[in-house]
Parts: structure tokens; C-alpha cells; sequence
């Protein structure tokens, strides 16, 4: 049996930790700006779902660059943010989502990668994925997520509900991994740029 280095152990607290903060980041964006406004446009569509959401786009993209390290940091911010925001309190139904949305995503990822798929940018001096593996990934993982999820909290639904309510949760990932992906492209460069040594 091999430890750890103490630098594995120092990378994977790094990791960790930056996922974990990123996460709760995206987190707090929604429910500070989107959620209030979709409670007044849209108030029939479960609390649990929401129409961006920008975590999902950490999800993707912080998988496709640290594949399996990722996925402490998710369920950590999984476990806290449905503790703080979605106000989860029963303990089984709260560790069962965290582990669901901080592992599902890997999860896809290395599905598809043994069909040839490659979304994983572990290296940054390889090729970057593709957009579209990268946006499938996204897709699937969220359609996982989203049933596994709605199985777990609103399993009283009829098949309609339980329809509209997985669309509602696909939506709300795909526009955020669109809007973090489109940050990442557009507005991170520019940031750099302006706040980059000279």
C-alpha cells in the first residue's frame, strides 16, 4: 500500500479548496441575483431548480481540467451549498445529493472517454477538448444529475412533474455551463489583461 506525498496531499488540499470556493462563489451569484428574480417570473418551478446556474458550469469545466481531484472539492460544495442555500437538513437525503452532484460529472466524463469521447483537459499541453465534447459531457452529466436528483427529493411526482422538473434543472445547467464557459473565453482574458503585471 503507498501514501500519499506530502506534495499529493498538498495539490489535492489546493484543489480542494479552490473547486470548493469557486463552487460556493457560483453558488452565491445565483441565489443573490437569479433566484429572487425567478421566484417572481417564474414562482411554480421547484426551489430546487434553477434556470441558471452557474455551478454546473464549474461542475464541467473543473472536471475536464482535474478529471477525479475535482470531485472532493464538488461534494464538499455540494454538501454545504445544499445545506445553506436549498436548506437541505435531512442527513441522508443531504449526503446522498452531494455525493450524486460532486461525482456524476466525473463520472460521465470517464463514460464517454471509454466510447472515445475525450473531454478531459488534465494537461494543458494537449489539445484542448472540442467544444461539442465538452457541451455533451455538460449535457449528459446534467441529465444524470437532474434524474437521479429529482428521483432522490420529489420521488411524490407524478410522470409530467417529474418531466417539467428534470427539464428545469437540464436548462438551468445548460445556461450556466454556457455563461461560465463564455466568461472563461471573453471576460477571464480581460481581467488578466487589466490586472496582469505590465
Amino acid at each position: 500500500m503507498r501514501f500519499p506525498t506530502a506534495w499529493q496531499v498538498k495539490d489535492l488540499t489546493f484543489t480542494t479548496g479552490g473547486i470548493f470556493l469557486l463552487y460556493l462563489f457560483a453558488y452565491s451569484l445565483v441565489f443573490a441575483a437569479i433566484t429572487p428574480l425567478q421566484e417572481q417570473v417564474m414562482p411554480e418551478i421547484t426551489k430546487f431548480a434553477s434556470l441558471l446556474f452557474l455551478p454546473h458550469g464549474i461542475r464541467v469545466l473543473g472536471t475536464s481540467l482535474l478529471g477525479v481531484r475535482a470531485v472532493p472539492g464538488l461534494v464538499l460544495a455540494e454538501l454545504t451549498g445544499n445545506y445553506l442555500f436549498w436548506g437541505m437538513t435531512q442527513l441522508d437525503t443531504l449526503l446522498f445529493s452531494a455525493l450524486i452532484s460532486g461525482s456524476i460529472t466525473w463520472i460521465v466524463f470517464e463514460g464517454l472517454r471509454s466510447l472515445r469521447v475525450n473531454a478531459f483537459y488534465l494537461q494543458l499541453s494537449e489539445q484542448a477538448p472540442a467544444f461539442h465534447a465538452l457541451l455533451l459531457a455538460g449535457l449528459l452529466a446534467s441529465a444524470a444529475n437532474a434524474f437521479l436528483l429529482t428521483s432522490l427529493i420529489e420521488s411524490k411526482l407524478d410522470v409530467g412533474q417529474v418531466t417539467m422538473l428534470i427539464a428545469a434543472y437540464m436548462t438551468g445547467d445548460i445556461t450556466g455551463l454556457f455563461a461560465v464557459l463564455l466568461a472563461v473565453r471573453y471576460v477571464m482574458p480581460t481581467v488578466t489583461r487589466l490586472f496582469g503585471n505590465p
